[in-house]
């Protein structure tokens, strides 16, 4: 089991994800899941899953699948976020 955690609203990852989307048009949501950033969250470190782009389905089942389609945006995405992040970096 996955311990939980939640991101600040004032942080300045989730204030760089926006940015990032805002500059790509990107209409993106956020969700609380159970994802790779619970255990970062559950110690109080800022953490987000990020999407790599493209359309899936079917996650751990005999029937996923994956549509690369778009994944240019989702590689951005994650490229400028980091860039982002590491530039305000202290």
């Amino acid at each position: 089991m996955r311990p939980s955690g939640k991101l600040a609203e004032n942080s300045e990852l989730l204030a760089a994800i926006t940015s990032v989307d805002a500059y790509l048009s990107n209409p993106s949501r956020r969700e609380r899941s159970s994802t790779d950033a619970n255990v970062p969250l559950s110690k109080g470190i800022p953490a987000i899953a990020i999407g790599g782009g493209g359309q899936g389905g079917g996650s751990h089942s005999l029937d996923e699948w994956y549509d690369a389609t778009d994944r240019l945006l989702g590689l951005k995405r994650i490229l400028l976020t980091t860039v982002l992040i590491a530039r305000n970096a202290p």
